[in-house]
């Protein structure tokens, strides 16, 4: 078996996403009075990564592909811990809004540590206080980024 079917499938969805990205960097102004708009780096990004989709295409297709190794697919455990993530992922969106960034990372760091590492419960809690509160205050205090509070205000 080879890797020609993985790359093909792997260029053909950078191909949509890069389509997606210029496409949407179309309703953004390209060019201000002051110089590139918003539209400007995401549309010519959309254009680069579209090419090297293509290139990743058309290499792919025609020249000699390497053969598949033989532990490409993940383990039982592998699929769990990605898993694991996209389920992160859709909690932290879900949550962010309602109970701020502060405790909405607390809980999204604490589970990543729990499920993807194995440190002790104590580094796995300090560590993510001071991932969650910590970049809160250098956020919010330092570099004026706006966060969102939630309901408990921090």
């Amino acid at each position: 078996m080879s890797m020609r079917r993985p790359y093909q499938i792997t260029g053909g969805v950078f191909l949509l996403l890069a389509i997606f990205i210029a496409w949407e960097s179309l309703e953004l102004k390209f060019y201000t009075v002051i110089g590139p708009g918003p539209g400007f780096f995401p549309f010519w990004l959309g254009l680069i990564l579209g090419a090297l989709a293509v290139l990743m295409i058309f290499q792919a297709t025609f020249r000699q592909s390497d053969p598949m190794p033989a532990d490409f697919f993940a383990s039982r455990a592998g699929y769990l811990r990605v898993g694991a993530i996209v389920l992160a992922m859709a909690a932290t969106t879900a949550l962010m809004e309602v109970l701020g960034f502060s405790l909405t990372m607390l809980g999204t760091i604490f589970f990543l540590l729990l499920a993807l590492g194995r440190p002790s419960l104590i580094v796995t809690l300090l560590v993510s206080m001071a991932g969650s509160f910590g970049c809160f205050y250098v956020f919010t205090q330092w570099l004026r980024v706006p966060l969102p509070t939630g309901f408990f205000g921090f």
